[in-house]
């Protein structure tokens, strides 16, 4: 009889991911940090992407490999390819060795939706530290505006708001990784789900509170 395989817990499909994620981006930290990408670096990074991909599909997996893939179809990488690559990389481990003289990724960007933001009826979530108060604050905030909050990303989730107290240095880490990489697997299979910074949020949230405090002050008149 063959072996009988175990099904993976969610922890341990977390704890392979999170993995993944964290090699990958010490990988383009060291590819990157002469400032050149060489044909066998992109190609032992795509092979590398492809064996990993049994060890968890993050949505940073997915994302570079498909990049790879797009500008590998024809079997020849231009220099103008060569280049949008290093910058995807680059923009993925956050800093160039140029800038650090550390091939360690520091602050890690991640992938902030330009969008208008609508409060009434919308679902957000919030994750990350805030500088504009505490969670349960931020959470009133977004009820006064008209918003709905929820703790976890789902598919009726609109806003998954990151917290920009030190947030965009552990986005790869713990709840952060968790509902980012939810949101961008969402994105990806066509949900209209949006990454926004705390900035957006607050700006669109002090616009909403206004309108609706005018709104508020014209009916009191009647």
């Amino acid at each position: 009889m063959g072996e009988v395989s175990t099904p993976q817990s969610t922890a341990q499909i977390k704890n392979r991911t999170e993995k993944a994620c964290a090699q990958l981006l010490g990988l383009i930290a060291g590819i990157t940090a002469d400032g050149h990408l060489h044909d066998l670096e992109i190609q032992f990074l795509r092979t590398w992407l492809s064996e990993k991909r049994s060890d968890g599909e993050h949505w940073l997996t997915s994302q570079i490999s498909s990049h790879i893939e797009h500008i590998m179809a024809d079997g020849v990488v231009t220099e103008s390819e060569r280049a949008e690559l290093m910058s995807a990389l680059q923009a993925a481990a956050g800093v160039s060795f140029a800038e650090t003289g550390c091939v360690t990724p520091d602050t890690i960007s991640f992938p902030a939706d330009d969008c208008e933001v609508v409060f009434e009826g919308s679902t957000f979530c919030l994750t990350g530290k805030f500088h504009s108060g505490s969670r349960g604050e931020c959470e009133a905030m977004t009820a006064a505006a008209g918003g709905i909050c929820v703790g976890s990303v789902t598919k009726k989730t609109r806003y998954l708001v990151i917290g920009s107290a030190g947030a965009t240095k552990s986005w790869k880490q713990e709840t952060y990784g968790q509902k980012i990489d939810s949101a961008m697997k969402l994105k990806e299979q066509g949900h209209p789900i949006r990454v926004i910074t705390e900035e957006a949020w607050r700006d669109s949230n002090d616009k909403a509170c206004a309108a609706l405090a005018a709104v508020v002050e014209i009916l009191n008149q009647e």
